[in-house]
């Protein structure tokens, strides 16, 4: 919160009649208004230091563990919003409940009652005010209607108004919507009417928002010639006093908030105002809170979302749509690691399609492409486990990891993988393995140890590829170690 926000904040407060201290975090000061001073017998002061507070003791009612005043601000309210004190004087000791609201990150009051028992009614309905200020400071997503509708009940029943209502501007900032309204009992509700209301319906009324946040008029009647449109629709609702604050995020007017007379007139004191005003600026503050917690989470999904597809771009072969060199390499590093503390069988397998080169020399490098897609798909979709994984591995040749895969059941996968690469039938009339394109199989099963290397394991697959080749392509072969 900015300094100019929050010394405008302090002056509506201070007014107030009841003790309240303001804490700067930023500028470690308090500031205090008139009620506090003759509570504390302090010296008015524009703001005062920890130091300024040293004579002060205040005693926890129920605990009677004794606090300053500055650590209700640092340490006892993290836990605890409201709390009864003893404050002893000279002639007296007196009860005192204090609330703790947290404004921003670098400001917080606590709003102290006196409770004895010559508390007038004026002095219960601030206490009311008090509560809307504790219940708007931490406003979520979930529970934001409760909050402000029982705000708007208080504040109505406070000011002895019959209607009380938000509302909120488009983001065209042509028209204008009553999100949250309170009726009193036997008043007629009219937010269901007053959606999508055109800002240029009540132009005087505007006029003097934009120009002073502010709309007051004890008596509808006596409203001018120019606010012939305003006047009329008052009429028409059956209004006789309106009071109207406007609500602002960074400077910017965004909406109001606002009370009604119905039953009767009512000449709107400078403590209906000041109250108003007071409610008004916790709710803008909750509804920036709210905000930028949504701008916040928005800016996490779009990094989370980044983040992801970065991830597929790096570990994705840009042409076959399926596991590159690095994610294979990885995935292989890891899965070795994992079979070998769970002490179980793992299965690489390495294959090359049977004489590429001529396939591209004759058929031309785009349908070699296609050919290259056509079985990358097929490796692909035979890995339904998760944990398989088929990667393109270079040119032509591609392999697939099997984590708790032994020989027998590789050998019978590697037999899926040739059926598969049949099914598409692809025509290759430059091969001497076939009429159709086939591919060469190596693999290697075996269980590792925590010695074992990615390096040593692709070795192995790779010499049985090889052998697959020398005896023909279309083969299966598997990597047997030398006696």
């Amino acid at each position: 919160m900015s300094n100019n926000r929050s010394d405008e904040m302090w002056q509506n407060m201070k007014l107030l009649p009841f003790c309240i201290l303001l804490y700067d975090a930023n500028e470690d000061i308090f500031k205090v208004n008139s009620q506090a001073l003759s509570l504390f017998d302090l010296k008015e002061q524009p703001h005062f230091k920890k130091a300024d507070f040293s004579h002060i003791t205040l005693t926890n009612h129920h605990s009677k563990k004794e606090l300053l005043i500055e650590e209700l601000f640092i340490d006892y309210f993290m836990a605890n919003n409201q709390c009864q004190f003893v404050l002893s004087k000279q002639a007296c000791k007196l009860v005192l409940n204090v609330k703790f609201a947290k404004l921003s990150n670098s400001n917080s009051i606590i709003i102290i009652d006196i409770l004895n028992n010559n508390v007038d009614e004026q002095y219960d309905f601030d206490n009311i005010i008090s509560k809307i200020s504790t219940d708007l400071i931490d406003i979520q997503n979930d529970d934001v209607d409760k909050h402000i509708n029982y705000a708007l009940k208080a504040i109505g029943t406070v000011c002895q108004a019959d209607r009380s209502y938000l509302f909120k501007f488009a983001e065209d900032g042509k028209t204008m919507n009553n999100t949250h309204e309170w009726v009193n009992n036997g008043i007629q509700a009219f937010k269901e009417d007053l959606q999508d209301l055109p800002k240029n319906t009540l132009p005087y009324f505007f006029s003097s928002m934009v120009r002073t946040h502010l709309f007051r008029v004890n008596n509808v009647a006596t409203l001018p010639i120019q606010a012939i449109s305003e006047k009329t629709i008052f009429q028409q609702q059956k209004i006789k006093s309106v009071l109207c604050i406007g609500l602002r995020y960074d400077k910017e007017l965004v909406g109001f908030i606002g009370c009604d007379c119905v039953v009767k007139k009512r000449n709107w004191t400078d403590l209906d105002l000041i109250r108003l005003r007071l409610v008004g600026e916790m709710l803008a503050n909750a509804f920036k809170s709210l905000n930028y917690k949504k701008e916040l989470q928005k800016a996490q999904q779009q990094l989370i979302k980044a983040n992801h597809k970065l991830n597929k771009q790096v570990n994705t072969d840009g042409l076959t749509n399926i596991a590159n060199r690095r994610c294979f390499d990885q995935t292989l590093k890891c899965e070795i690691k994992r079979c070998a503390r769970n002490k179980e069988p793992i299965s690489l397998i390495m294959c090359d399609i049977d004489f590429f080169k001529r396939y591209n020399d004759n058929y031309g490098h785009q349908l070699g492409d296609e050919v290259l897609k056509r079985v990358a798909k097929a490796l692909h979709d035979l890995c339904k486990r998760e944990g398989d994984l088929a990667a393109r591995f270079g040119g032509e040749e591609f392999t697939i990891v099997l984590p708790a895969i032994d020989t027998e059941h590789c050998q019978r996968f590697a037999a899926l993988i040739q059926e598969k690469i049949a099914e598409l039938a692809i025509e290759h009339n430059f091969s001497s393995a076939s009429k159709y394109l086939t591919l060469s199989i190596g693999f290697y099963s075996f269980i590792p140890s925590q010695k074992t290397t990615p390096k040593e394991v692709i070795t192995n697959a790779d010499i049985a590829l090889y052998n697959a080749k020398e005896t023909g392509r279309n083969k299966i072969a598997r990597f047997e170690k030398a006696n």
